[in-house]
This record gives structure tokens, sequence and C-alpha cells, in this order.
């Protein structure tokens, strides 16, 4: 046992060479240990780097990159992965000023690339010859289990994938610098559609933007929307494994909250007499993580409960209510772009996160009849 050493990777490679001898009774085994040992100053089969005391802190070049514990690099300007997070604007894998990519990774004016001739004759014109990386969205997500999810690039389907039995999933696309806006979503195990979820963000030219922490909100579903006071109010659905999901009523705090099965799948049942004799409006959410860090989807799309009163539900998006989501319902909801939806009912900021905006014009075109 090796106590005195850091070792976090450790791995043999058997060589056993048969050696003959001067009899021909007789052969002599070797075997070679090759030991990777992290914290030894020497960079070992496995590792990238191998330097003590140094954390892995970003930097701004290539020649200043750390180290981590794990003798992996940290990250750096260079390294041809933006990371928005240090402030990268870019990042093309140099550190070259006037390839559209400073050497400090942020974006050079189309101008900047080379300086070109000011007089006449054969003086050559500016612009620089680096060859450019590829320009790509690479995104991250969590989801339902074993679930095809549908993803949309500025709102054309630009393909699926399928989730891992956790849950979580992949996705790489190329895609034209500039502002772009992805959308996720998918149908859980009862064939209930979920919301769609978009993320609005930069992409950068000639390098990989890297779009992480996706939660795809949970689907939710009542066993009955009409109910008497005092009844008891089942609501199911289902989410990303093994999750919290908080359910809320209308504008109000946390009604009712569960834990979600390893297949994803919640239930929730609560006493009607919790809420007033009246219509409700009934969303939820997804919180993953650990109590001292966790994240959260947005909200699920509402469905509606009545409570003592006579009621039948109106499709999403139905901002009129006239049975229908046609030109009528999107001025409505045009009218209330980039607000809270004030008084509007229903509400125009169909999944409820207190903006009317692109996810629930998202909503609309998936319910419109005409």
């Amino acid at each position: 046992m090796i106590n005195s050493l850091n070792l976090t990777c450790i791995s043999f490679i058997f060589l056993s060479l048969l050696v003959p001898a001067l009899s021909l009774a007789q052969t002599t085994a070797t075997t070679t240990f090759e030991l990777s040992i992290c914290g030894n100053s020497l960079v070992d089969s496995g590792e990238q780097c191998d330097v003590p005391g140094e954390t892995g802190v970003y930097s701004t070049t290539i020649v200043g990159r750390q180290c981590t514990p794990n003798c992996k690099f940290g990250a750096y300007c260079g390294d041809g992965i933006l990371q928005t997070q240090h402030t990268e604007e870019c990042d093309d894998g140099n550190n070259d000023d006037l390839d559209f990519c400073s050497a400090i990774c942020k974006i050079e004016p189309a101008g900047s690339g080379g300086g070109g001739s000011s007089g006449g004759g054969s003086g050559g014109g500016g612009g620089s010859t680096a060859k450019l990386n590829e320009t790509e969205i690479s995104v991250t997500g969590l989801a339902y289990p074993g679930r095809t999810i549908n993803i949309l690039l500025d709102t054309l389907t630009v393909g699926s994938v399928r989730s891992s039995a956790t849950g979580r999933f992949e996705f790489t696309t190329g895609a034209t610098p500039g502002t772009a806006t992805m959308g996720f979503w998918t149908t859980d195990t009862s064939s209930v559609r979920s919301i769609t979820f978009n993320t609005t963000f930069d992409v950068t030219q000639g390098a990989i933007t890297n779009i992480t922490g996706i939660i795809l909100p949970p689907t939710i579903k009542l066993a009955s929307a009409n109910v008497n006071p005092g009844q008891t109010v089942t609501v199911s659905g289902q989410s990303a494994p093994l999750a919290k999901v908080e359910l809320y009523a209308d504008n109000g705090g946390v009604l009712a909250s569960t834990n979600s099965t390893a297949s994803g799948n919640w239930t929730i049942d609560f006493n009607s007499s919790l809420l007033s004799v009246a219509e409700h409006s009934l969303k939820a959410r997804t919180i993953t993580g650990t109590s001292t860090l966790t994240s959260q989807s947005t909200f699920s799309s509402s469905v509606q409960l009545f409570v003592g009163v006579d009621g039948q539900a109106v499709k999403p998006s139905d901002l009129n209510r006239d049975g229908k989501v046609n030109l009528i319902d999107f001025s409505i909801l045009i009218f209330w772009w980039g607000t809270n939806a004030g008084n509007s009912d229903p509400s125009a900021d169909i999944n409820g996160n207190a903006k009317v905006g692109i996810e629930d014009f998202s909503i609309l075109l998936f319910n419109w009849s005409g």
C-alpha cells in the first residue's frame, strides 16, 4: 500500500516477453508495471499535466494554463471551448490576434483581420487567411428517462436524441454565428407532451458554444378537472428521475411537493379544501441537486382545476376562451409581450414564468387550430 503519494490513476500494463535461453528447456518471463501517479511531478500515462500545488484556475493563455489536482488542464483561452463564465466571447483554439478572435478570446471586428495596403499597385487587401474552427453548439441536459428529446434551432427542427436511463442527453449541431434560440420538448410515457423549453444565447464564430444545465420541465395532468370542495385532487406527470417536484396553484407559493421515481414518474394527492371554490391553475417544476447546490427547471404547462364550480378546461393559448387558438389569441399575446401579462384571463403568460415571451409563443403555435 502506498500512503505517501496522492494516487488518482493507477494503470497496469502487462508485457510478457519470452526470452530464449541457451537451453531449449529454459525461458525467462519478464513483467513490466507502469504506474500513473498524479502528484509526482511526472506526466505519466493518462495524464495531461502534473504540477503539484496548482488548482486549475482559468488562464487567459495556453502558456499560462494550470493543472488541476486530477492532472487535467483547467479551462483556458485557447482550448477551443467557449468559457462564458470566464467572460470569453470566442475561443478559436489559439492565442493569435487578427483572426476574428483575439489572443484573449474577445471578438475582433470583421475589419481587424490583417493590415492591407493603403496605396495603389499590387498591395494586398486585408483579412486573415487563418482557418477558423467549426462553429458548433454543444448541449447537455436532463429530461425524462429513455425519451426522445426533440430539438429546435431558431424554431426549425435540427434533430432529436434519446435520453439515457438517468435522463441525461447530449446533442451537437452546426450553427451560424450570432444570436440563436434552441428549443427542447418531448412526450412522457403517457404521451403527454411537455412544454417547449427555450433558451437564447450568442453563438461565436469558429468555436464550440457549450449550453449546459438544461432541465426539461415536468409534464402535468389531472385525474379529474372538476372536484367538489373537500375531495382529493390527484396530479401526476413525469420529470427528471429522483428529483423533487413542486406543485403551485395560481400565482401562490408551493402547494405540495413530492419526489419522482427512478423512472421519473411523480404523483401528488392533496385535499381540494386547500383551495377556494373557484377555477384554479396548477403548474409544476423540477428541483435537482442537493440542499447546498440545487438547480430548478422552468414551470410546466398549466392545467385548469375547477373546485366546486362548473367548468371545462380550455386549451393552453386559448386566450379569449372561444375554443380555438388563432390570430385573435396571437394578438392578445403580442399585446402583453414582454410584460407579466397583467390581469389577462386566461393569463397571456402561458408558461407562468412572469414574462410573456418566446416560450409562450412556442406553446401558442403548438396548440394552433386556426
